[in-house]
């Protein structure tokens, strides 16, 4: 009201408040927009002062009232323009304006330039005009919203071109017609004024006295909806939704009748595609091998389908941040929490890894993704995501590396720009580069100078189109041959979709190479094969009655290649049951009304030899001008195939009696009777006789083990209960012998035209085979990983050995290698059997080996049958390896003339049985002095029998040759060591 003009209303009561006060100034003033109004004053002669200067400013800070006696004394008045100087004011007496909330808009008040008492009775007056004060104010308002809103519905009523609104009598003649029904039911006001509603109402439901009936409804309820067909002027149906309202006067009665209509025809349309949508994507959702979610615009998560429940065996329905998040591993819980709540705040892309734990209690990967539902506005409304099982891509990661460094291939990975940051260890033993040379770009020194520009040019190309880089190019090899080798790299691309580099391998293809001339020879032989067993060609002139065919398709018929053909050729050589069906086959193909194909099988016998033939024709029918004109195709002869087909069928029925023996438990069951019925699995599968088979969904539950019918009841009657259709879990079912099966079962829900279930179809399978299989499974994996981490310790050991002290890398680099190759040799012996235990002369055999192809008379080993477990073999092989290797750099081996005794036995003495091996070298350069240090062959076998089994290494340097004596228990050496101490 700041700024309106002045009103009696309002003058009254300043002259009131001034005249109960017997003060000369009475004002009503508004506060807003930091200034101070008058909308009445008596005695002061403005409409405005400042805001910072008036008393009006103190009595807001107060809860309805401000008396100041005199304000000369007041020290909240102290310095005040008012008071000090003119109109020097003294007396201040204000009831505070209140809306209806309690916020304070101005004050009634009355001042002077003396002071005053003031009495009880005036205070309670000016609280009185202030509630008079408000009420004009309020009063106004309600006008002025009163006349906009008038307003607002007659524009409303006005443009609503898409309601048809109609008021009648109390008869039902149409009394006002606005514009939208115009457009809705076609009829102009000035036509339909005074004719009956019934005009638009359709025949069958002017005849059941529908519109009589909609005004009846309307009286008794207030107003009567209905949504039904509908007329237009021009006969037409549509569907409308409605409402009609009676319409009273001020003394409640009846003057006539407001009916409004909207078309609803294409929504009507929309809905029901929108529903068949709906219930196709819940089947989806709910069968889904993922787990769906959808969360609020708060991130508040609101369902999860059944497979959330059914992998960690929560109970359905339960979906609050405690449920979801402690089935999180605990340490993953906090940081995905977060990241949840800082995507559903920003509205970003939420993307998270954790494990999450399953009904079993073990613990597997989930990739969990979620994208935010936004409204037309922008503003996020909802969420829907999606958590996907990638335990076994974690666990292929993490495999990645160990195999990158195992494989046989050569493995790289490549920088955006060309150059390479890595080359796995079989390019360094291929082409005898060290990784100085390698890397960056090095690599392309091993290229062959033929084949090097092209291969350089599809990298920079595969580089540039960021696609897949895939080429064939010769690589040197360290002797200086080269070999043809598949060179293949894929782009790796960071979350924002950019190449952050190429993962490649380099496979060997030069045997492939040699063979491919080969290879091309075969293929061109197929082709002519193919050709020499083709199938044959018809051509069937339609307006000239010209049947051709080629000599295949006359042998099909028994004839030959020059025999006269036609259709009466064609009809007598058909078997006499099938002339019919190629007729009506024919007749169907040359139909213009049809699609023109030609598809038939059919037997020809050829009255030479009364030969029967199975021939299977498919052609196309070219039409002109609506007319077919020829008929073309193929034929071939599937005798064969038929003879196969009914030896197929006759498989096929006694693998249906085979399976209907071991066929899993099916059953239906009513839910309204909860009567079941079982197939004869039900008895196979459970060992249980017919009659003792339960007809009752009751027998069922009773049967499940007690630690899972709770859940399995929530589950399925959460289904049934629900909207869903599909329900899937897993429990135990006791057997007729007292055990328990490990279950599979599968149901889906049959509901009525309401919703509701009444039927449910499922079946049992029987799962325990599998769940041992598991078991087993895991057991073997337990044990692979404990096999992998003992060789990759005794590697550790091996290279630790090797570099320790070395100042020469070509001979570290060499004797690791020769080491790791006879660790590999006593692999593989360890391999055939299972890595439990070796023959110990397969052992010695496999680690001299190189040593005895040049040599073998002159290292002579013998001794007892002793079987050796897998870590001993891995030991003594490679100290057998280090004392020849040694022996023919510097010892027996080393001349023409000298040999080696390797010898082993047991010793049976007191309670534990000894192994003792001695390798004693003679013929050999003679020992003049006794070595000053150990070298790399010393340690390493001390390292691998002393250390690693538990025995003794003497090593001694006779003038005639070295002795080295290894001696251990025999249990040692053939019992496996705990793999803790590995």
């Amino acid at each position: 009201m700041l700024d309106t003009p002045r009103e009696s209303d309002f003058d009254e009561i300043a002259e009131a408040a001034a005249e109960l006060c017997d003060a000369p100034i009475g004002v009503v003033n508004l506060i807003g927009d930091g200034r101070q109004f008058f909308k009445a004053e008596v005695g002061l002669g403005v409409r405005e002062t400042p805001l910072d200067s008036s008393f009006c400013r103190q009595a807001l800070l107060q809860e309805d009232f401000l008396y100041v006696q005199d304000a000369s004394r007041d020290p909240r008045f102290e310095g005040n323009p008012l008071v000090t100087g003119g109109p020097c004011l003294r007396f201040y007496a204000g009831a505070l304006l209140k809306t209806a909330e309690g916020h304070p808009i101005g004050t009634v008040c009355v001042l002077d330039t003396k002071p005053h008492d003031l009495t009880d009775r005036q205070r309670k007056g000016l609280l009185r005009l202030a509630r008079q004060t408000m009420a004009q104010m309020e009063l106004r308002r309600s006008l002025r919203e009163h006349a906009e809103q008038r307003l607002l519905h007659e524009r409303i009523l006005d443009s609503a071109t898409d309601y048809a609104i109609i008021a009648t009598d109390p008869e039902g003649n149409v009394t006002r017609w606005n514009a939208g029904a115009e457009n809705v039911l076609g009829w102009s006001e000035a036509e339909i004024l005074g004719r009956p509603v019934s005009v638009f109402f359709t025949p069958e439901d002017r005849a059941v006295g529908r519109p009589e009936t909609e005004r009846v409804l309307a009286l008794e309820h207030g107003s009567a909806p209905d949504e039904r067909w509908h007329l237009r002027r021009d006969g037409s149906r549509f569907w409308a939704s409605g409402k009609t309202m009676p319409l009273r006067s001020n003394d409640e009665q009846v003057v006539g009748f407001l009916k409004i209509l909207r078309d609803r025809t294409g929504q009507r349309e929309d809905n029901a595609a929108l529903e068949a949508s709906e219930l196709r994507y819940r089947s989806l959702v709910e069968v889904s091998p993922q787990v769906v979610w959808f969360g609020d615009a708060e991130g508040n998560v609101t369902y999860c389908n059944a497979y959330w429940y059914d992998y960690t065996g929560l109970p359905a329905g339960q979906i609050g941040e405690a449920s979801w998040l402690g089935a999180i591993h605990p340490d993953h819980r906090e940081p995905t929490r977060r990241a949840w709540l800082v995507a559903a705040a920003s509205g970003q892309p939420y993307e998270v890894e954790f494990p999450l734990r399953g009904g079993d209690g073990q613990y597997r990967w989930f990739l969990s993704r979620a994208r935010p539902m936004r409204s037309a506005d922008g503003t996020v409304r909802s969420w829907i995501g999606t958590s996907l099982d990638i335990h076994e891509r974690k666990v292929a990661e993490e495999r990645f590396q160990t195999l990158t460094e195992l494989s046989p291939t050569v493995i790289w990975f490549g920088n955006p720009d060309g150059s390479l940051s890595y080359l796995n260890d079989r390019w360094y033993a291929y082409t005898g580069q060290t990784p100085e040379q390698s890397l960056p770009m090095g690599w392309t020194a091993v290229i062959h100078p033929d084949d090097q520009a092209g291969l350089m040019r599809v990298w920079e190309e595969a580089r540039g189109r960021e696609v897949l880089f895939d080429t064939e190019a010769r690589l040197r090899r360290a002797d200086g041959a080269y070999r043809w080798f598949l060179i293949r790299a894929e782009p790796m691309r960071n979350g924002a979709g950019a190449v952050a580099g190429w993962l490649g391998s380099n496979s060997d293809i030069h045997d492939r190479r040699r063979t491919e001339d080969d290879l091309r020879k075969a293929r061109e032989q197929l082709r002519l094969a193919v050709e020499a067993t083709g199938t044959g060609v018809f051509d069937y002139d339609l307006i000239g009655d010209v049947l051709n065919w080629d000599f295949r398709t006359r042998s099909f018929f028994g004839l030959g290649p020059d025999a006269t053909v036609n259709l009466d050729v064609y009809l007598s050589r058909l078997h006499p049951d099938d002339r019919d069906r190629c007729n009506a086959a024919v007749t169907a193909a040359i139909d213009p009304d049809g699609d023109g194909a030609y598809d038939v099988t059919y037997r020809t016998v050829a009255p030479e030899d009364g030969v029967e033939r199975w021939v299977y024709a498919k052609g196309q029918t070219l039409f002109e001008d609506g007319r077919p004109v020829r008929l073309i195709g193929t034929a071939r002869d599937v005798t064969e195939s038929r003879l196969a087909e009914q030896v197929l069928r006759e498989t096929e029925e006694r693998y249906r009696l085979a399976a209907r023996a071991t066929n899993d438990a099916i059953w239906d069951w009513n839910l309204g009777t909860d009567h079941i019925l079982w197939n004869e699995a039900v008895q196979t599968l459970f060992g249980y006789a017919p009659e003792a088979v339960g007809p009752s969904g009751s027998w069922w539950k009773e049967h499940i083990h007690p630690d899972d019918v709770e859940r399995v009841k929530s589950s399925i009657y959460a289904v049934i209960e629900g909207e869903g259709s599909g329900w899937m879990d897993e429990y135990r079912f006791l057997r007729a012998n007292g055990t328990y099966a490990a279950i599979l079962d599968r149901g889906y829900v049959i509901r009525d035209a309401n919703g509701k279930a009444v039927r449910m179809i499922g079946a049992m399978l029987d799962m325990s085979e599998r769940k041992r299989a598991e078991e087993e499974q895991r057991l073997l994996t337990g044990e692979l990983q404990h096999r992998v981490k003992n060789t990759l310790a005794l590697v550790q050991a091996i290279a630790s050995q090797s570099l320790r002290g070395g100042t020469d890398v070509d001979e570290m680099r060499e004797a690791f290698a020769s080491r790791l190759i006879s660790l590999g040799r006593a692999h593989d012996i360890l391999t055939a059997s299972s890595w439990t235990e070796a023959p110990i002369s397969e052992v010695v055999e496999g680690a001299l080996a190189v040593h005895r192809e040049a040599q073998a008379q002159r290292i002579r080993a013998s001794g007892p049958n002793v079987r050796l477990a897998a870590k001993p073999a891995l030991s003594l092989a490679l100290a057998l390896h280090e004392l020849a290797t040694n022996a023919s750099k510097y010892g027996a081996l080393s001349n023409q003339m000298g040999s080696v005794d390797l010898r082993w036995h047991v010793v049976h003495e007191g309670d534990t049985p000894r192994f003792c091996l001695t390798w004693s070298e003679h013929g050999g350069p003679p020992i003049l002095a006794q070595p000053t240090r150990r070298g790399f062959g010393s340690r390493l076998i001390e390292r691998s029998f002393a250390a690693e089994v538990g025995g003794e290494v003497r090593l001694t340097y006779a003038s005639t040759g070295l002795v080295c004596r290894l001696e251990a228990s025999l249990a040692a050496m053939q019992e496996q060591r705990d793999s803790n101490a590995a």
